[in-house]
């Protein structure tokens, strides 16, 4: 990726490399002074312990530049990689686009990183989190997260085993949200006591006319008909994507 002779960014995803040592890639980077603003190793099955390793010894000028970070399907859970990953986070602080897909994250993986996501001085804006395990204890932690944020305002949360329980939790979050304006739920099991807890939410955030979200992807997640039409007037039903909403529903 390049912008008037410069390189803004490194893509690696989707290539079918295997990343064993990125450290000297690092160095690399530092010694011609580039400053990256793309990174993207995705499937790349870096290593967190590495990737860290690698970083730690960087000026903190060298990784001010970084907006754009892409560590999906990595393995980050199964590996065991969470500690490092929040190291690797705490390193990235202008980061603005924070890809974790398909990582094997699970419950407490969320909870250990929701406590960096958390924090004020976090610049996270776009976070994509589908296609994990982290089911109704992560969605917790991620709830946590809505109710902290002064910046996000993406949230890919597809295909996380996401129950009702779950959802209550992600709807107190947002009750508290004044950023966030696309959210993405579909494939989970949320159900019609997971969407009324939203369209409680969003009504009232209407009635106090402090409302800000304006997508909300729902399908595909066991609702009927009244929950799903009940969640359209909440958000506004041109905010509420059409499709599968109630397909598995009777």
């Amino acid at each position: 990726m390049m912008k008037e002779d410069t390189l803004i960014g490194i893509n690696l995803g989707g290539l079918m490399v295997r990343i064993v040592d990125v450290i000297p890639f690092l160095q690399a980077l530092e010694a011609e002074n580039i400053a990256l603003h793309t990174i993207n190793f995705g499937g790349t099955d870096v290593g967190m312990d590495n990737l860290y390793q690698g970083m730690k010894d960087l000026p903190p000028a060298a990784l001010a530049s970084w907006k754009k970070l892409y560590l999906g399907s990595c393995g980050v859970g199964s590996r065991r990689g969470t500690d490092d990953l929040t190291n690797v986070l705490k390193f990235c602080s202008n980061v603005e686009t924070l890809d974790l897909r398909y990582n094997d994250l699970q419950g407490r993986d969320m909870e250990q990183l929701s406590q960096i996501l958390s924090l004020d001085e976090c610049k996270v804006s776009i976070l994509h989190l589908e296609g994990n395990m982290m089911k109704c204890t992560g969605a917790t932690a991620v709830g946590g997260i809505l109710a902290k944020s002064t910046s996000l305002k993406e949230l890919y949360l597809g295909s996380n085993g996401i129950s009702a329980e779950g959802a209550k939790a992600l709807a107190t979050g947002l009750n508290d949200n004044a950023c966030v304006e696309k959210l993405y739920l579909e494939e989970n099991f949320i159900g019609d006591e997971g969407a009324n807890a939203f369209s409680e939410v969003l009504l009232g955030q209407r009635e106090r006319q402090c409302k800000v979200l304006e997508k909300l992807y729902f399908d595909n997640n066991g609702m009927n008909k009244d929950a799903a039409t009940k969640l359209g007037r909440a958000l506004d039903s041109e905010g509420l994507i059409d499709g599968s909403l109630f397909d598995s529903a009777p």
